[in-house]
């Protein structure tokens, strides 16, 4: 028999998601949406294993816990995996601790991680009914009825999932790569998001172009914007500019299916497709499929299905502070959430404030309860949000300047290094003796600068980074937000101690980013001696960023150019760190200057035109593919002198 879990949160979508992924894995699922659900469904099913939201309606998971200790015998106690939503203070694990609750996980919980709590607790008797070794990747599958593309791609990103999602809807199939939960590449089999076609439909190109390009195509002569480049009715800024919205565009139709299936393969990966280069949150092309392109049949279905429940605000402190740009109705609507306010009497006349609306309860920013609930807070504080400009439909992304984006990484770097020996009132940069008004706006403002959303599209340790100064700051406003917990917090003198165990995990990081900071300094002044043994050392101490190894590949060619067979070990360093990156740009540009230091230029321009869709701003490898270009034309200038001549 398989070993039964019992699923027990007030997210429906999440508890979808859960237990697809459980059954998956070989496990028999129940879920339950409120504490009396879940504790009839704990004394009636006697599950293997238990995951249990603190804040549930009707009981919370504290009330939920202590009914079920109180019921087992001694020895026969059911493991219990307790997730919160809001930061966990000292006094939250001091009462799961008593309680005997296994482990304490905070939401967002990456996928893999739960997985292997799941495994680890469940009985070796019972994990025998696990599935086989040879078991497909495939980690859950389920109905755009039961889930739709906006839930599931939130979803995905809160359980920070890597693999490919495979979304169809009769004869459409999208399949979309998400790494850490945010999409990094997709594919499409609509002939109406090919590139040809969307070229044709801005104008860029007519009938005739793309018809003799697809010939070119047929014939085997290259990748269509390639043929396109060659043919002149391109250049690669153009391309580039393409590509990206070629793949927004593929991302985003998705959202107008209402019927159909998905699976997600965790660990897949796709070959060959567009690449989606998000420098902004994922919650905000969920928000954008939400406000233009789902249909509003199902959300006003969900607003009417749910009209008599009431609005509170969104507990994890990880969504509230997700990169979304609302309007001033949606900042309202937060604001004033009390759980006083039913879904139904708020429901707007105006469909964008209807899509909105359900927006805000998708991203989890808005929570649906139920009014009769007398629901006790174990903690939620005041949201503090700032109202951004609007994003219009057809607004492109401004590219941040280099030199910004560079003092965005060494602030960062610098925290992280500086709050490993402070204390909660050094974190939040406030006075022992600040009110509670002034610590909360302290917490608002940190908490907007260090949500990993912020930095989105980043590499790995410095997302890695974020996270954990996010979760320091969390911690700290948890620690000290009100009087009476900033007089136990003093009291117990506990708050250095937690704060040091939770920044442990991100010191490797630390020490690497800020090598690899000074590293690119000094690159940039030329010292690339200086420079070498920098990106040695974070290469070393952070050996899965991928593009460390690539600067320190290219860096250890440039130390000696002129030594034989040096820029073929420079370019094996560099493909290995193109493997661990291959969504960043810069081990593409490097590969791409190596390929043409060892004469192959069409693997360089290959390399260059790779490096500049992943990021159309690169101006290093857009001067290259010029440069190329140039001699190019310079040489068929020259053969055709010479040929005059004879």
């Amino acid at each position: 028999m398989p070993s039964t879990i019992l699923c027990a949160d007030d997210d429906r979508h999440y508890c979808q998601i859960l237990s697809r992924a459980f059954e998956r894995e070989g496990y028999r699922v129940e879920t339950a949406f409120d504490g009396e659900e879940a504790l009839e469904k704990i004394r009636s099913l006697r599950p293997q294993l238990v995951t249990l939201d603190l804040m549930l309606p009707r009981r919370d998971g504290f009330q939920v816990l202590e009914s079920v200790r109180r019921d087992e015998e001694e020895g026969a106690r059911v493991p219990v995996v307790l997730v919160s939503g809001c930061s966990l203070n000292a006094d939250y694990r001091a009462r799961a601790k008593a309680l005997a609750a296994n482990v304490v996980l905070q939401k967002p919980v990456p996928l893999d991680r739960l997985l292997g709590v799941v495994a680890d607790q469940v009985s070796r008797g019972t994990a025998a009914s696990l599935l086989s070794p040879d078991t497909p990747t495939e980690t859950m599958s389920g109905t755009l009825e039961d889930l739709p593309v906006a839930a599931l791609l939130h979803q995905l990103h809160g359980l920070r999932a890597t693999g490919v999602l495979q979304v169809q809807s009769g004869k459409r199939r999208k399949q979309l790569q998400l790494r850490d939960g945010a999409p990094i590449a997709v594919r499409s089999n609509l002939v109406n998001e090919t590139l040809g076609h969307l070229l044709l439909a801005s104008g860029k190109i007519t009938e005739d172009v793309l018809h003799a390009s697809l010939l070119r195509v047929k014939r085997g002569e290259g990748m269509h914007g390639q043929i396109l480049k060659a043919m002149h009715m391109l250049d690669e800024a153009d391309l580039a500019v393409a590509l990206r919205r070629q793949a927004i565009r593929k991302v985003l139709e998705m959202f107008r299916w209402e019927r159909g299936s998905f699976r997600f393969h965790r660990g897949a990966r796709l070959k060959s497709a567009n690449a989606l280069t998000l420098k902004k949150s994922p919650a905000r092309l969920v928000w954008k499929g939400i406000r233009e392109q789902m249909p509003i049949a199902p959300i006003d279905r969900f607003l009417h299905d749910n009209g008599r429940k009431a609005l509170v605000p969104g507990e994890s402190a990880f969504y509230a502070h997700q990169d979304v740009d609302l309007g001033e109705d949606a900042q309202r609507w937060i604001e004033t959430a009390d759980g006083t306010v039913l879904l139904g009497a708020l429901c707007p006349q105006q469909e964008l404030a209807r899509r909105e609306l359900y927006g805000l309860i998708v991203l989890e920013l808005l929570e649906l309860r139920e009014p009769s609930a007398k629901r006790r807070l174990l903690h939620r504080p005041r949201r503090i949000r700032e109202v951004k400009r609007r994003v219009q439909p057809g607004d492109e992304r401004v590219s941040v300047p280099e030199s910004e984006e560079d003092a965005l990484r060494r602030q960062l770097a610098e925290r992280a290094a500086r709050i490993r020996d402070q204390d909660c009132f050094q974190v939040l940069g406030v006075d022992r003796r600040a009110t509670d008004e002034q610590i909360r706006a302290a917490y608002g403002e940190l908490a907007k600068q260090t949500h990993p959303d912020r930095f989105a599209g980043a590499s790995e340790a410095l997302v890695r980074l974020a996270e954990e100064v996010f979760g320091a700051v969390a911690h700290a406003y948890d620690e000290i937000g009100d009087r009476d917990k900033r007089m136990a917090y003093l009291r117990k003198k506990q708050g250095e101690d937690d704060l040091r165990k939770e920044l442990e995990i991100g010191q490797r990081a630390v020490e690497a980013e800020i090598a690899f900071q000074k590293g690119e300094a000094a690159l940039r002044a030329g010292a690339v001696e200086t420079a070498l043994p920098l990106f040695e050392t974070a290469a070393r101490v952070y050996p899965d960023e991928g593009e460390y190894k690539a600067y320190f590949g290219w860096t250890w060619y440039l130390a000696a150019p002129d030594e034989p067979g040096r820029a073929r070990k420079a370019l094996a360093i560099v493909e290995r760190g193109r493997q661990l990156a291959p969504e960043r740009e810069k081990p593409y540009l490097f590969l791409g200057r190596l390929c043409q230091v060892t004469g192959r230029v069409d693997a360089a321009e290959k390399m260059f035109m790779r490096a500049v869709q992943l990021d159309p701003d690169s101006v290093e490898a857009l001067r290259e593919l010029r440069l190329i270009d140039m001699r190019r034309e310079k040489s068929k200038g020259f053969v055709s002198k010479i040929l005059r001549r004879v």
